[in-house]
């Protein structure tokens, strides 16, 4: 049976062919079930198998495009070229579809030039939030800024180059950025080294999304003992994440919100705003763009929409906010916002 993975994307799922080129490996990462001398049946994509596989799920509707990862055999350089075999292999054969394709650690700066011109999303595997988990979760894939966070400026770097070249490309050429991973939970941390890098990876090296793997004990691996990562963590750490690349928000005011170094099982834009309680209520017909961000369940384009909103009237009751964000929203916000006329039931925020 394919597999396919019904990704989220912005217009909705996106059925996605997801898939390893081989799960053999040389490296001993401690949390991963594909870690070498592990035992398991060694599996490979032919990458031409690959491509008429991709073609066909494409052609008769069950796929819009491929994610495309693989374990690493050998030198990562060889793994990418049979990687771009694949890409090489559908397009030339009329494939226009979505195509997401992570990189190797280590691979040559040419080959993510190649990959970046095929593919629509390219990136590599932080792992991490900094060298030293990395050196105990990783300990034999490279060092953690020469061989992932050099090829992920390498990368976004080589997007913007193709943008340049073909800004109205309507596949491939990096159009939808480079994106990475780290696992959650796999070594002792906490959630600011984790805030410190997305900020640093969104706002310095210019990726378009930070991805997190809540960490699961493996068998038969040295991690197999550790509790799992809880879901919560993750669900938090995603929304901090947002947070960071959305709306301004800084990890220094992130900090603030940390309980025992962990964000709180509550939506961090909820607790910022419990933390600042002097910022609110606000005044959605003089607030700027940036202070109306600051309402719990407001994001980008409901703010858009106050801000077009109140040009052509004020905003004054509870109805004029509902015609603008609906009813349950409008009146999520209520705590948070200064309305001439308030209904009479009262709201805690």
């Amino acid at each position: 049976m394919a597999p396919i993975y019904e990704a989220s994307g912005r217009g909705g799922r996106v059925p996605l062919l997801k898939t390893l080129l081989t799960n053999v490996c040389r490296h001993e990462c401690a949390y991963c079930g594909l870690r070498a001398g592990r035992g398991r049946a060694p599996l490979s994509w032919k990458p031409e198998k690959l491509v008429d596989a991709t073609l066909h799920l494409w052609r008769t509707g069950r796929i819009t495009g491929l994610f495309l990862s693989s374990s690493i055999p050998g030198d990562p350089d060889r793994v990418v070229e049979r990687q771009l075999d694949v890409l090489r292999g559908l397009r030339s054969r009329g494939f226009t579809g979505y195509i997401h394709l992570k990189l190797m650690p280590g691979v040559s700066r040419h080959l993510i030039s190649e990959a970046v011109e095929l593919a629509d999303r390219v990136g590599v595997n932080l792992e991490a939030p900094d060298p030293n988990i990395f050196s105990e979760i990783c300990p034999d894939k490279g060092g953690f800024g020469e061989a992932v966070l050099k090829r992920l400026s390498w990368a976004v770097d080589e997007v913007r180059r193709a943008r340049l070249r073909a800004p109205d490309a309507e596949f491939g050429c990096g159009r939808a950025g480079v994106d990475t991973q780290m696992v959650v939970g796999a070594a002792e941390d906490d959630d600011l080294q984790y805030l410190e890098v997305v900020e640093m990876l969104y706002r310095r090296l210019g990726l378009r999304r930070v991805y997190f793997s809540g960490f699961e004990p493996q068998p038969y691996t040295p991690l197999e003992r550790r509790l799992p990562c809880p879901k919560s963590r993750v669900r938090r750490l995603y929304q901090a994440s947002f947070l960071i690349r959305d709306y301004g928000i800084g990890v220094d005011e992130l900090a603030q919100i940390l309980e025992g170094g962990l964000l709180p099982n509550v939506d961090p834009k909820v607790a910022l705003a419990r933390q600042t309680p002097d910022l609110f209520p606000i005044d959605l017909n003089t607030a700027t763009y940036r202070e109306i961000l600051r309402i719990p369940g407001i994001g980008p384009v409901n703010a858009k929409k106050i801000v077009e909103a109140r040009k052509r009237s004020k905003i004054r009751r509870i109805s004029d906010l509902e015609r603008i964000l609906g009813a349950s929203l409008a009146r999520g916000v209520l705590p948070y916002v200064h309305l001439e006329y308030k209904p009479l039931t009262s709201y805690a925020p």
